[in-house]
C-alpha cells in the first residue's frame, strides 16, 4: 500500500505533464499518422534518427503511453492519439516487411498494441490487424525466433498470443499456442537446480541468464500467466523450474542475482576459457533493474507467490526489497529510464507495498523527484546514453518515464511491463501433452532412455507411476527403485543406470554455447602451439583431462545391455556447442585418458605407465620403440581433438 498526499500527486502530474509536453512537440505527423523519429547508433558517439515501430523504443511504446493517459484521464483524445500512433505504425515498411518478431522488439509488440487499442476502443479493425499480422508472420514467430526471452523470444509472443486467443477463441490460436508450448517443453534443459532455456548462440552470456526480460524470471512470469489462464498445472511446474534455476544465481553478498551477460572485455580475460563464475563476478552483482537484477525478478517472484501462496517466493521479494530500497537510499546512477534505470524498480516497489500493507510512498516519490531535478538539469533521464534526450520511447527514454508516473496515479492500469492475462471466463480447453506429469515424463526421460526402456520391461509403464517433483528427485527414485531389484545382476539395469546418470550430470554442468565456444578457441589455440612440439618436448610437458570431458570406462556386462561393441573400451562425454555428446574409445586411448582422468602427469610418466601395461617383462627394444612410438602418435591426436591438454596449475 502506499497513499500520496495531495501535494506528491501535484508533482507526479507536474512531471507527467512535461513529459507529455515534450512528446507532443516532438511529434510528427502526416496524411496516415502521428510518429516519432528514434536515436539510431552508427557508432558509440555517431548517430541518425530513424522511425522504429517496436514497443521498447519505437511508436508502439508510445501508443501504449498514451493509451495509458486515456485509462487515467477517460479523455477522448489520449485515445484517438493513441489510434493516429498505431495507424502510421501499420503503415511502415518495418511492420509490411519485418526482420524483428519478438515482444518488446519485434512485430508480436505491434500485435499487442493492436489487441490493447482494440480493448479500449472496441474497433474491430485492430483484432483484425493483429490477426492479420500474426498470420503472415506465424512461422517466423513460432520456429524461427531463435531466443525464448519474454523481450524478444517466443516465450513473450506465447503471452500476446493467449491474449489474442482470448478474444478471438479460434482453433488456429489454439494451435499456435500448443506449437509454442511444444518448442517450450522440447527446449527446457536440465541444471544442478531447476530447469533452464536459452543455453544457445542467441546469448553471450556465462549461463542461460537470470532477470525478467531476457532470462529465467521473464519466461517463467509468462508460464505462470499462461498457466493460470488454461488452469493447466504443467506450465505453472515448468515456471517454478524457471525460478529454482535462476536461484543458483542469487549472491548473498551482494543481495541480488548476478546479471550473466558476458562482453568482449570479460571474455577477453586471460583465465575466460576457465569458465570460473569468480573470474567474471566482480560486476555481475552491481545491476539492479527492471531488465536485469533484483527489480525485474521481483516481479516474476510477486506472482508466483500471489499463484501458488508458497512462502519461499514472498522470502525472496523481501529480499528484493531490501535490494531495492538499498539502491534507493544512494541512486549514484544518472539512469531513471525504465528499463535499465531507477524507474524501473517501482512497478515491483508499487505492488510489493500493496501485498505487504505497507507505505513506500516516501522512497517512491524520491525516484520520481530524483528523475525530475535531472531532467530539468539534461534534458535527459539517462546521461550514460548521449541521445537519450531524444529518445521518446517506452523502456529506453521519456514515455517510459511517463507510463511509470501513470502507474502511480492509476494502481488499476494494465501495464505492458508487467503484462497480466485477464481471468479466463470462456472456458479452459485443454493443451495436450502439457499436464504436470505429462511434461515431467517427457523432459526426464530423455535422459535416461535406456534405463526407463528396462524397467518399463520388467513393470510395464514404470515411468507413469514414478513421481518425481523435479530431475534430482528422479535419479534418487530411479536409484531405489533399481537398488530393491530381485536378480538385479541378470538384467544390467544398475549399470546402465550408472552410465546414464553420469552423462547427466555433465548435463547438469553445461553452461551453453559460449562457454565451449570460447574453450573449444583455448583449445584449438593450444594444440597449434603443441603440434610443433618435440617429442622430447612432449614428454617433459604435464597433460590432464580437458574438463569439458568426462571419462567412463565400459564393462562387459554393460556394452551387452546396450549393443555397444566389444572392442570398445571406454566412453567419453563431451560438453560442447550444442550440449552433450558421447564418444566411444579403444585401447590405446582409454589407457591414456584412464591416466589422466586419476591426475595429471607428464607425457613420459604417461608413457612409461603405459608401457608397462602392455609390455610388463620389458620385451625387445624394437617393441617398446614401436609402442612408445604410438602411444606419442596417440596423445598427440587426443590434444588435437581437444581431449587432453597442458596442465596450467603447474
Amino acid at each position: 500500500m502506499y497513499s500520496f498526499t495531495h501535494l506528491q500527486t501535484q508533482r507526479i502530474h507536474k512531471q507527467l505533464a512535461q513529459v507529455k509536453n515534450d512528446l507532443l512537440a516532438s511529434c510528427k505527423r502526416d496524411e496516415i499518422g502521428v510518429y516519432w523519429q528514434s536515436p539510431f547508433y552508427e557508432t558509440a558517439e555517431k548517430f541518425s534518427f530513424q522511425t522504429t515501430v517496436d514497443i521498447f523504443n519505437g511508436n508502439s511504446g508510445i501508443a501504449l503511453f498514451y493509451i495509458g493517459l486515456f485509462e487515467l484521464s477517460g479523455d477522448r483524445e489520449d485515445l484517438k492519439m493513441a489510434a493516429d500512433i498505431v495507424n502510421k505504425v501499420l503503415q511502415e515498411e518495418a511492420v509490411l516487411k519485418p526482420r524483428s518478431f519478438g515482444f518488446y522488439t519485434g512485430i508480436t509488440g505491434v500485435i499487442y498494441v493492436c489487441i490493447k487499442l482494440y480493448e479500449h476502443n472496441k474497433e474491430e479493425q485492430y483484432l483484425r490487424h493483429a490477426s492479420q499480422l500474426l498470420s503472415d508472420n506465424q512461422e517466423n514467430i513460432v520456429n524461427n525466433t531463435v531466443k525464448a526471452d519474454l523481450l524478444s523470444g517466443y516465450s513473450g509472443s506465447l503471452l500476446v498470443i493467449t491474449l489474442l486467443y482470448h478474444h478471438l477463441q479460434t482453433k488456429n490460436l489454439l494451435t499456435i499456442i500448443h506449437q509454442l508450448v511444444d518448442r517450450i517443453i522440447k527446449e527446457a534443459r536440465i541444471s544442478e537446480f531447476g530447469l533452464k532455456w536459452d543455453y544457445n548462440q542467441s546469448k553471450s552470456s556465462f549461463d542461460s541468464l537470470a532477470g525478467f526480460s531476457h532470462g529465467a524470471s521473464g519466461i517463467a512470469c509468462v508460464l505462470m500467466q499462461v498457466g493460470n489462464y488454461f488452469k493447466n498445472d504443467g506450465l505453472i511446474y515448468l515456471a517454478e523450474q524457471a525460478l529454482a534455476y535462476e536461484m543458483q544465481y542469487f549472491d548473498s553478498g551482494s543481495g541480488n542475482w548476478l546479471d550473466l551477460r558476458l562482453g568482449k572485455f570479460r571474455l577477453s580475460l586471460p583465465d575466460a576459457h576457465r569458465w570460473d563464475l569468480d573470474v567474471f563476478i566482480p560486476e555481475m552483482n552491481k545491476v539492479n533493474s527492471w531488465a536485469h537484477g533484483a527489480g525485474g525478478i521481483g516481479l516474476a517472484r510477486l506472482f508466483a507467490y500471489e499463484l501458488t501462496g508458497k512462502e519461499i517466493y514472498l522470502e525472496q521479494c523481501e529480499l528484493v526489497m531490501k535490494k531495492c530500497s538499498k539502491d534507493l537510499e544512494k541512486m549514484h546512477r544518472t539512469d531513471f529510464t525504465l528499463c535499465s534505470g531507477y524507474t524501473g524498480l517501482l512497478p515491483f516497489l508499487s505492488r510489493f507495498a500493496d501485498l505487504q500493507q505497507k507505505n513506500y510512498a516516501g522512497l517512491i516519490l524520491s525516484v520520481v523527484d530524483q528523475a525530475g531535478v535531472q531532467y530539468a538539469r539534461k534534458r535527459s533521464y539517462n546521461t550514460y546514453i548521449s541521445a537519450n534526450q531524444f529518445d521518446y520511447g517506452l523502456l529506453s527514454g521519456k514515455s517510459g518515464v511517463g507510463y511509470i508516473l501513470l502507474q502511480l496515479l492509476n494502481k488499476d492500469m494494465e501495464s505492458v511491463i508487467y503484462p497480466v492475462l485477464p481471468l479466463n471466463d470462456k472456458g479452459h480447453p485443454v493443451i495436450a501433452g502439457s499436464d504436470k506429469s505429462a511434461i515431467r515424463q517427457r523432459i526426464f526421460s530423455t535422459y535416461y532412455v535406456k534405463t526407463i526402456s528396462l524397467l518399463d520391461q520388467l513393470e510395464p509403464d514404470f515411468m507413469l507411476k514414478l513421481q518425481a517433483e523435479d530431475f534430482n528427485e528422479l535419479e534418487a527414485r530411479l536409484d531405489q527403485k533399481i537398488s530393491r531389484l530381485p536378480d538385479l545382476e541378470e538384467y544390467g539395469i544398475a549399470e546402465v543406470f550408472d552410465f546414464e546418470q553420469k552423462m547427466a550430470a555433465r548435463w547438469k554442468l553445461h553452461k551453453g554455447y559460449l562457454c565451449y565456444k570460447k574453450k573449444k578457441e583455448f583449445i584449438l589455440d593450444q594444440a597449434k602451439q603443441l603440434s610443433v612440439a618435440t617429442t622430447e618436448e612432449l614428454c617433459g610437458l604435464s597433460f590432464v583431462l580437458n574438463d569439458h570431458v568426462s571419462f567412463y570406462p565400459l564393462n562387459k556386462k554393460l556394452k551387452r545391455t546396450m549393443g555397444l561393441l566389444q572392442s570398445y573400451q571406454a566412453a567419453l562425454f563431451m560438453s560442447e556447442e550444442s550440449g552433450v555428446s558421447t564418444v566411444y574409445i579403444g585401447q590405446l586411448s582409454m589407457l591414456i585418458l584412464n591416466y589422466l582422468y586419476q591426475q595429471a602427469m607428464t607425457g613420459q610418466e604417461l608413457i612409461s605407465l603405459i608401457l608397462a601395461d602392455f609390455l610388463p617383462n620389458a620385451q625387445q627394444l624394437l617393441e617398446t620403440t614401436v609402442l612408445r612410438e604410438r602411444i606419442l602418435l596417440q596423445m598427440r591426436s587426443l590434444i588435437i581433438s581437444g581431449m587432453i591438454g597442458l596442465n596450467e596449475n603447474v
